[in-house]
């Protein structure tokens, strides 16, 4: 009996430990044979564990035989089926606002075809303690300039908002995330007729005033509904600050992404 790389690493995900101990890299895929009841040798066990580093959903500690370790995937904010006639959950917004990064939002920031750009779930990562510390999304992206030697990386926050949480509140949470960031960026799901659409307009003054970029959903099933109100203002964030904050929220591949950008702005 043979398993296939998205059995392993269906398996992978149940076998790791939920409080994040790390397993070793060796010892793995011993664990996936017997649960699985099929020989999974290395090369198998790394193409399941690199599909599942990409996904962002485990962690690796290199050194040592190397080891892996599951990310706090049970606290991030998973998608709740919908209620027809209910308002929409913050955790039913999030795969939308993601469609909405990887596509119009991603193709407006009209980056060369060698840039590289990720988008990247925060909402579970990062110190708990931190006072708005964890974005929603942030989009990190990183180009060569083809003239001016040097290369950009620019590191965008996204703060979500229920139609409930259309407050001032909501401006200056996205606000703190700038701290880690270049560009801070407040969404909100407004349906039209909205009780809430009357706060929109000081909620857009307050934006304005600090810099912070605006973006309104109308309705998350319509891509075309998602209106940027609002465009940013760049924040002039430490790069030691931003290095330590993307650290602690990317995986090894999408770091070394970036890197292998900034690489070849020096060559």
């Amino acid at each position: 009996m043979t398993a296939s790389i998205d059995d392993i690493a269906k398996q992978m995900l149940m076998l790791l430990p939920e409080d994040g101990t790390p397993v070793l890299n060796r010892v793995m895929p011993v664990m996936l044979s017997k649960a699985l009841e099929a020989k999974v040798d290395q090369d198998q066990y790394f193409a399941a564990r690199d599909i599942l580093l990409k996904e962002g959903r485990v962690g690796v500690q290199r050194g040592q035989g190397g080891q892996v370790f599951l990310l706090p995937e049970a606290t991030k904010k998973k998608p709740a089926p919908e209620i027809p006639g209910e308002p929409w959950a913050e955790s039913q917004l999030m795969l939308p606002l993601k469609k909405y990064l990887e596509g119009s939002f991603r193709k407006g920031l009209d980056l060369p075809d060698d840039a590289a750009c990720i988008v990247q779930d925060t909402s579970a990562m990062g110190d708990r303690l931190g006072r708005w510390a964890r974005p929603d999304y942030i989009v990190v992206s990183a180009m060569n300039f083809r003239i001016v030697p040097g290369a950009q990386l620019d590191v965008h926050s996204f703060e979500l908002k229920t139609e409930a949480g259309a407050t001032d509140l909501a401006v200056y949470e996205a606000l703190a995330q700038t701290r880690f960031t270049h560009f801070g960026h407040l969404v909100l799901h407004l349906p039209n007729g909205s009780k809430n659409e009357t706060r929109l307009v000081d909620i857009e003054k307050q934006c304005d005033r600090h810099g912070i970029g605006l973006i309104r959903i109308r309705d998350p099933k319509d891509m075309d509904s998602f209106e940027i109100l609002l465009d940013p203002e760049r924040k002039d964030t430490l790069s030691a600050i931003v290095e330590g904050f993307l650290d602690r929220r990317l995986t090894d591949q999408q770091r070394e992404k970036i890197r292998n950008v900034i690489r070849r702005s020096h060559s």
